[in-house]
């Protein structure tokens, strides 16, 4: 029990030499001031460089009336801690302010300008609207009269229906008939053209006949010339 007390007490006591730290606040050199930035917490320390009045410093750890801190460059040492303020300098806010003024005023230009334009594209989407109703009506015009004529070349195609369908019935009984003679005609041309075959072949068995019957009047004609010649020649023969 006596050993825990001592390491508690040890602990507290360690603690509380340990130089305060600051939660990384952000501090600032006060108005008005050139302030020196030194090695360590103390005038005996060498000035590294001077801050001028708003430089803005992170808080690293405090010591002897001295904080230690690190600029924007990153760079640490050491500065008097009664010159500094943790609130963010007039100066600064008024940057700020000027800064906020001039991204308003630019935003303000940016919308002004596409309202401009907004109107712009308004009016002429009215000139165009403008434009197409009365393209609109001229095109409903042309379709309601359009729309007459169709009627009436509908009643016309209705009254011609009418009269074909009357007269579709000897219609049929043509068309019938026409099929009819159709029939006719092909059986016609087919027994033609049986005729027209059996004349051919009646032609070439005339042809045949007629040239074996030359040629047997020939033969005959021959043999009759020779009988003839050598019954001359006998009869020659027995005169002498």
């Amino acid at each position: 029990m006596k050993k825990l007390n001592i390491s508690l007490w040890m602990i507290a006591i360690l603690f509380l030499s340990i130089p305060t730290y600051s939660q990384a606040r952000t501090g600032y050199v006060s108005d008005m001031l050139i302030l020196t930035f030194r090695q360590g917490p103390g005038t005996s320390f060498s000035v590294l460089q001077t801050l001028k009045s708003n430089t803005p410093l992170k808080i690293i750890e405090e010591d002897k009336g001295y904080f230690k801190v690190a600029l924007a460059s990153g760079e640490t040492g050491w500065v008097d801690k009664q010159f500094i303020v943790f609130e963010t300098p007039k100066t600064q806010i008024i940057q700020q302010l000027n800064q906020e003024k001039a991204a308003l005023e630019t935003k303000f230009e940016t919308v002004s300008s596409s309202l401009d334009q907004l109107k712009t594209q308004l009016a002429a989407q009215e000139s165009d609207q403008g434009e197409k109703v009365t393209v609109l009506e001229a095109n409903l015009k042309e379709a309601a009269d359009k729309t007459r004529v169709l009627l009436t070349q509908l009643k016309e195609s209705q009254t011609n229906y009418s009269t074909l369908q009357a007269q579709s019935q000897n219609v049929i009984e043509v068309v019938e008939k026409n099929k009819g003679f159709e029939k006719q005609n092909i059986t016609l041309a087919n027994k033609l053209a049986q005729l027209e075959k059996e004349t051919n072949h009646m032609f070439r068995t005339g042809m045949i006949k007629w040239f074996l019957a030359g040629v047997g009047v020939l033969l005959l004609g021959w043999i009759i010339g020779q009988s003839i010649s050598s019954k001359k020649k006998r009869s020659g023969s027995l005169l002498g």
